[in-house]
């Protein structure tokens, strides 16, 4: 993990306020489209265009509430939090419907979640946290459980989770959970649209990994903490994104935000007599490929020192 992202991870106000922003910016229709057609099979034969404008239900994407002042509006028929009785409130990152056409035109409706993961290993295998996390979205379908409820009517679930700082050998990787029939007895032909209805979707990079895949690469660049701003807009460009106020508004916050964060963990250091502090931050920067325009402003020293610090760490 790169010492921005590090410092912003320090604290839980740096923690909230830099996540809420990256959710604000995968919740983009833009972001949400080409993740959908990639990584969901059933929107991989549309355009993407109309998996934008047309297949991601309007009104319905949903962003937490931790850290965030925007998007705080429900929709009929789809919230962000789950609870239930006996069980902890799950408050999901984004939360949205989608649909597609059927054999027969009738669009068929999905759930997706999708999920920014910045810590590799919680201290449980994260495949089991996705996949109660897509149980429970499959279960808050029901409203009520009875004699007479129609299970007919569960959608299928996604449950996307976006893992970055994964280990070298993890990195440039996206595996597909689901549910699979296998007869024990005989042989019997099931629809699986009766039966796979959970679905988990993990994709994996790091910073510095090089991605081969567009998509995860394109998330690679949204997600980075070492990319300056100027070059992940353009990044973004290259990739298709139409950059917007939006989204340029987003990416300057979670970069300033950063930056911020870095310097008054500098200063910090020093309060404390920590005199190495400084350098030693800038050298962890450099190392992770930062530009010395950016370990300046976060030192808040010259970029002519911060040169010297850089041509001292090629020597070594």
């Amino acid at each position: 993990m790169c010492e921005i992202r590090s410092a912003v991870m320090s604290t839980e106000e740096g923690k909230e306020k830099y996540d809420a922003t990256l959710k604000e910016l995968l919740a983009n229709r833009q972001f949400l489209a080409r993740i959908l057609k990639r990584f969901v099979w059933e929107f991989a034969e549309y355009p993407l265009e109309e998996i934008e404008e047309q297949y991601i239900e309007p009104g319905s994407v949903l962003v937490s509430k931790v850290g965030v002042a925007r998007n705080q509006m429900r929709v009929e028929g789809i919230s962000n939090e789950d609870t239930s009785m006996g069980e902890g409130t799950v408050w999901y990152d984004i939360v949205f419907r989608a649909a597609y056409p059927g054999e027969d035109g009738v669009r068929i409706g999905m759930y997706i979640n999708v999920e920014a993961q910045n810590d590799p290993s919680p201290g449980y295998p994260l495949e089991m946290r996705a996949v109660y996390y897509a149980a429970r979205r499959l279960s808050a379908q029901l409203k009520t459980i009875n004699r007479n409820t129609n299970y007919g009517c569960l959608q299928k679930v996604y449950s996307i989770w976006i893992c970055m700082n994964v280990p070298a050998y993890q990195a440039n990787t996206a595996s597909l959970y689901h549910f699979r029939k296998r007869d024990i007895l005989g042989h019997i032909k099931r629809d699986p649209n009766g039966y796979d209805l959970l679905n988990v979707v993990i994709l994996r990079f790091n910073d510095n990994a090089e991605i081969q895949d567009e998509v995860l690469g394109m998330l690679q660049v949204l997600c980075s903490g070492k990319i300056t701003r100027e070059a992940k807009l353009e990044r973004l460009k290259q990739y298709g994104v139409r950059v917007d106020d939006k989204i340029e508004k987003e990416v300057t916050e979670m970069g300033g935000f950063a930056e911020a964060l870095v310097r008054e963990a500098m200063a910090e250091g020093e309060a404390h007599g920590e005199a190495k502090t400084q350098r030693m931050m800038s050298l962890n920067m450099l190392q992770e490929g930062i530009p010395v325009e950016t370990v300046a402003r976060c030192a808040k020293t010259s970029v002519e020192i911060v040169r010297n610090w850089s041509q001292e760490l090629q020597k070594n």
